[in-house]
C-alpha cells in the first residue's frame, strides 16, 4: 500500500501536478481532464505565465524557508518564532526538527512543494508543445514558452540543490515508468540538471521575444537579450552559492562562474510590489518592519567597528549608542537606530540589536515599488569572487572598488589580494544584498565555514514528502552539536 501511495504521489506531483499558484485561475492538472484544460494556445500561454511567481511565492513568502536562513545566518535576528526564526538561532544551535508535528515544518514542505509544482507546469507546457501544439500564430511564441519554460524547470530543481541535500529530477522526457522508480538524487546531481536546463533556456533565448512584464510584474517587459543576461545571473547563483564548505568553495567550477556572471545582467532585475495582492517580498517585510526582525549585531559590527560584534546574554551587557562615523555610511542610510529593543528576554539578549533595516521603508506606505530581487551589485560580486578564485586579483579588485562597497559605503577600496577582496565580498553580501533574494547570507556564511557550529548545511527532504513516500519514522536531519560533521553541518563558525 505504502509503494503505490508513493507511485501515485510522484505521478502527480512530479509530471502533471497541476498549477502551484492559487492565484492563477486554471484547472488542476491532477483532473482527468488535462487535454480540456490545455485545448488552445492561449491556455497554455495563460498557464506558462504564472510559473514565476510560484518560484516566487515559494522562494520570499512567509511559508518558505528564507526567514529562518536569514537567522541561521547571522543576518537577521529575531526572538519570535514566527517561520522558524527564533529555532534556527538558538545559542548554541540545535537540530532541525523533521518531523511532521514540528510547527515550522510546513516551511520546509511549502518550499519543496512550490519548487515541484513551478517545475512540473512547466514540463506539462513543453510536454503539450512537443505533442504538436504551436504558441501564437504560425508558433511565433514558441520560442518565448520554451525558454521561459526551461528557465522555470532550471531555477526551481536549482533552488532545490541549493537548499535540500536531496531531491527529484524530473523533466518533459521523464516517463511514468521512471517516475514510479524515482528516486532522490544528491544536490549535486539535481544543480547539474538545474544548469542544464538553464543552459537550454540561454540557447533558446537568443531568438527575439518578449517576457510579458506581467510574468514576473517587472515595470515593462524583458526583451529575449535582456532575459538571456537574467539566466545567466541565475546560473551564476547557483554555481557560487552551492558549495557546503570552504573545501568545496575552493574547489567550485569558477570559470563555469565567471562565463555566466560576465554574460549576467547589466541592470538590476526588480520586481514591482502590487500592494501585496501576490507580488511582495514578505522576506523582507519581516526582516524589517518595525516590531519584528532587526540586523544582526554581527553585521552592524561590519560597517562600524566600535559596535559590539554580539549582544552578550547578560541583561547588564551595556547597550550600545548610536554610530556617528561608521566606516560603512550605509549604516546612516540604509539602517535605522534604534533605543529600544521589541523582543523577549527570556529568549536570549543575544537576539537583540540596535539597528534595523530601513532601505526598502518605502514599501510600507501601501507595498507598492521596486523590490529588488537580483542587484548588479550581486552579479558583479559574482564577477569578482570568480577573477579572485582563478588569480585575476587586479581584475577583481577593479570589480569591486568601482561598486556598491566604495560608491554607496564610502569605503577604503580594496588590496589586489585574495584576502581583502573575499573579505569585500562577504561584507557587501551581508549589507548591499540584505532582505532581497532568498538565503544569500546564509549561503555566503556556509561556504566560509562561518555558520555557526551545529547549523544545518543543507535542510533534509521536508518531513511531509517522506512520510506521503511512506519513509518510516523518525525522519532523518541536520544539525545540532552532535552532528558537526562540516558536511551537512556546521563545524566552523564566527564565534
Amino acid at each position: 500500500m505504502k509503494k503505490i501511495i508513493y507511485k501515485g504521489f510522484l505521478l502527480a506531483f512530479l509530471l502533471v501536478s497541476g498549477v502551484a499558484c492559487h492565484e492563477l485561475e486554471v484547472e488542476n492538472l491532477n483532473n482527468p481532464d488535462t487535454a480540456k484544460v490545455l485545448a488552445s494556445d492561449s491556455d497554455v500561454k495563460t498557464l506558462a505565465s504564472g510559473m514565476f511567481l510560484t518560484w516566487y511565492g515559494g522562494t520570499h513568502y512567509t511559508g518558505s524557508i528564507s526567514h529562518l536562513l536569514g537567522t541561521a545566518a547571522d543576518n537577521l535576528t529575531c526572538s519570535w518564532g514566527n517561520f522558524g526564526m527564533r529555532d534556527q538561532s538558538w545559542e548554541p544551535r540545535k537540530a532541525w526538527d523533521n518531523q511532521p508535528a514540528y510547527s515550522y515544518a510546513s516551511n520546509s514542505n511549502y518550499m519543496y512543494r512550490n519548487m515541484y509544482e513551478g517545475a512540473s507546469t512547466a514540463n506539462t507546457v513543453l510536454q503539450v508543445m512537443d505533442g504538436g501544439l504551436d504558441i501564437g500564430v504560425n508558433g511565433a511564441d514558441n520560442n518565448l514558452v520554451r525558454s521561459w519554460s526551461k528557465f522555470i524547470q532550471g531555477i526551481s530543481l536549482g533552488y532545490i540543490g541549493l537548499n535540500y541535500d536531496k531531491g527529484f529530477i524530473v523533466d518533459e522526457n521523464t516517463t511514468v515508468e521512471e517516475i514510479a522508480a524515482a528516486e532522490f538524487f544528491p544536490y549535486t546531481d539535481v544543480l547539474d540538471a538545474a544548469l542544464t536546463k538553464l543552459d537550454e533556456a540561454i540557447a533558446l533565448a537568443g531568438n527575439t521575444f518578449e517576457i510579458p512584464a506581467e510574468w514576473m510584474n517587472t515595470a515593462e517587459p524583458l526583451s529575449n537579450d535582456d532575459f538571456k543576461k537574467l539566466i545567466n545571473s541565475f546560473a551564476a547563483r547557483l554555481v557560487a552559492y552551492a558549495p557546503r564548505n570552504a573545501a568545496q568553495d575552493a574547489a567550485a567550477d569558477w570559470a563555469r562562474a565567471k562565463t555566466y556572471a560576465d554574460n549576467g545582467i547589466t541592470e538590476s532585475f526588480i520586481i514591482q510590489g502590487d500592494g501585496w495582492v501576490q507580488w511582495i517580498n514578505q522576506y523582507w517585510v519581516y526582516y524589517a518592519y518595525p516590531g519584528w526582525g532587526q540586523t544582526d549585531m554581527r553585521v552592524i559590527h561590519m560597517m562600524d567597528n566600535d559596535q559590539p560584534e554580539h549582544w552578550d546574554d547578560d541583561p547588564n551587557f551595556p547597550f550600545p549608542p548610536e554610530s556617528t562615523t561608521p566606516e560603512d555610511k550605509r549604516l546612516t542610510t540604509d539602517f535605522e537606530y534604534k533605543s529600544s529593543v521589541p523582543f523577549r528576554v527570556e529568549r536570549g539578549y543575544y537576539h537583540f540589536s540596535n539597528y534595523r533595516l530601513s532601505r526598502y521603508d518605502y514599501l510600507l506606505a501601501g507595498w507598492f515599488g521596486d523590490m529588488p530581487e537580483l542587484y548588479v551589485s550581486e552579479n558583479d560580486l559574482i564577477r569578482a569572487e570568480a577573477r579572485a578564485n582563478l588569480g585575476d586579483l587586479p581584475g577583481a579588485a577593479l570589480i569591486i572598488n568601482t561598486g556598491t562597497r566604495v560608491t554607496r559605503g564610502e569605503m577604503t577600496p580594496v588590496a589586489p589580494t585574495k584576502a581583502a577582496i573575499m573579505d569585500a565580498i562577504h561584507h557587501e553580501r551581508h549589507v548591499e544584498l540584505a532582505a532581497t533574494s532568498i538565503g544569500i547570507q546564509f549561503y555566503e556564511m556556509r561556504k566560509r565555514d562561518l555558520l555557526q557550529s551545529g547549523t544545518f548545511l543543507h535542510l533534509p527532504v521536508a518531513p511531509q514528502i517522506l512520510e506521503t513516500m511512506g519513509v518510516a519514522r523518525p525522519f532523518y536531519t541536520y544539525g545540532g552539536p552532535d552532528a558537526a560533521d562540516g558536511i551537512n553541518a556546521s563545524n566552523g563558525g564566527w564565534r
